[in-house]
C-alpha cells in the first residue's frame, strides 16, 4: 500500500467511527487533518482490541473465570502487537496498511511515540479496572484514556513545533474534562458491563451506592452526587480552553471544536436534571454542523 491510500484506509475508519471527533477534525488544514487521522485509527484499532469479543451486559472480565481470563490475555496480547507496530512505525519502518500513514505523522509533526504508548497503557489500564476508588485513581486513568491523545495531537496542531509545556497542562485538562463527561453520560452503560466509573470513596460520603445506581432512579442523593461530578467535569474543560490561545490560528479549531461538543453534552446532562439512565445523551449531526461552520468565526 503507497501513502496515499494508507491515508484513506484511516480517512475511512474516521468517518466510520469517529463520532465528535469526526467533526472537530474538519475543521483542520487538510495535511494536519490526514496526520490526526492516522493517530486516529491507531487508537481506534486498540479500542477494537479492547471491544473484541465483549459480550453485552457482562460483568467485569475476572468475574467470569476461566473464559473471561483468557479473553483478556488474548487482549494484552492483542495490545503488545499493537506497541511493536508502534514502535516499527516510530521507527520509520512499519507494517502495510494505515501504519505507513502513522509512521509518515509521526516523522512529518514530530509525535511523541511515547504520547501513543501512554493510550495503550490506557487501555491495558481498563483491562483490570471495574471499579474505580479514588479521584486521583480517576483522574490517572482519564489521563491514558483521553489526555494522552490530545498529547500526541499536539504538534499536528502547531504545525509541527513541539508542544510548550504550557500546552501540554492545558491539554490534559481537556482530555480529563471530556473523558470525565464520557463517564458521566456512560453510567447505565458502563453499569451494563459491570463497570463503575466513579469514585466509591465520593459515593460513600454522598450515601450514593452501586445498588442506588442500578435501579436508575434519580434520589437527590444520586441527583446532588452526578451534580458534583458534573461541576467537576465542566472544572477541566474551563482549564482546557487555556489551550485555545497557545495554539496557531488554524490549529485551534479542533480544540475548541472538542470542548464546545462535550460542553454541550454536558449541558444537556444538567438540563434533563442529571437523568442518565434513560437514555444515552447525544448530540445531532445539525448541531454538529453548526458548531463545526461557527468555529471558523470563533
Amino acid at each position: 500500500m503507497d501513502l496515499a491510500a494508507s491515508y484513506r484506509v484511516c480517512a475511512r475508519v474516521t468517518r466510520r467511527e469517529a463520532r465528535n471527533f469526526y467533526y472537530a477534525f474538519l475543521s483542520l488544514p487538510r495535511r494536519r487533518r490526514l496526520a490526526i487521522y492516522a493517530l486516529y485509527a491507531f487508537c481506534r484499532a486498540s479500542d477494537d482490541v479492547v471491544d473484541a469479543d465483549e459480550p453485552a451486559g457482562s460483568s467485569e472480565p475476572m468475574a467470569l473465570g476461566g473464559t473471561g481470563t483468557n479473553r483478556t490475555e488474548r487482549k494484552r496480547a492483542g495490545l503488545a502487537a499493537l506497541r511493536e507496530r508502534l514502535t516499527r512505525a516510530a521507527a520509520g519502518d512499519p507494517d502495510d496498511g494505515p501504519d505507513i500513514a502513522l509512521a509518515d505523522a509521526i516523522e512529518r509533526f514530530g509525535v511523541d511515540p511515547a504520547d501513543l504508548d501512554d493510550v495503550l497503557i490506557g487501555m491495558e489500564i481498563d483491562l483490570d479496572l471495574a471499579r474505580v476508588e479514588t479521584f486521583d485513581e480517576l483522574r490517572t486513568y482519564c489521563y491514558h484514556a483521553a489526555s494522552a491523545v490530545g498529547l500526541a495531537t499536539l504538534p499536528i496542531l502547531n504545525d509541527g513545533v513541539p508542544p510548550t509545556d504550557a500546552m501540554r497542562a492545558a491539554a490534559i485538562d481537556l482530555g480529563i474534562g471530556m473523558q470525565l463527561v464520557n463517564i458521566l453520560r456512560d453510567v447505565a452503560e458502563d453499569l451494563d458491563r459491570g463497570r463503575v466509573y466513579l469514585p466509591r470513596d465520593e459515593m460513600t460520603v454522598a450515601g450514593v451506592d452501586e445498588a442506588a445506581l442500578r435501579v436508575g432512579k434519580l434520589t437527590d442523593s444520586v441527583s446532588h452526587f452526578l451534580a458534583d461530578q458534573a461541576d467537576r467535569a465542566d472544572e477541566y474543560l474551563a482549564r482546557g480552553r487555556r489551550l485555545f490561545p497557545l495554539l496557531p490560528r488554524s490549529g485551534r479549531r479542533c480544540p475548541w471544536l472538542l470542548a464546545a461538543l462535550y460542553g454541550r453534552i454536558l449541558g444537556r446532562i444538567r438540563a434533563g436534571g442529571y437523568d442518565v439512565f434513560r437514555e444515552r445523551i447525544s448530540l445531532p449531526k445539525r448541531e454538529k454542523l453548526g458548531l463545526l461552520a461557527s468555529s471558523f468565526w470563533q
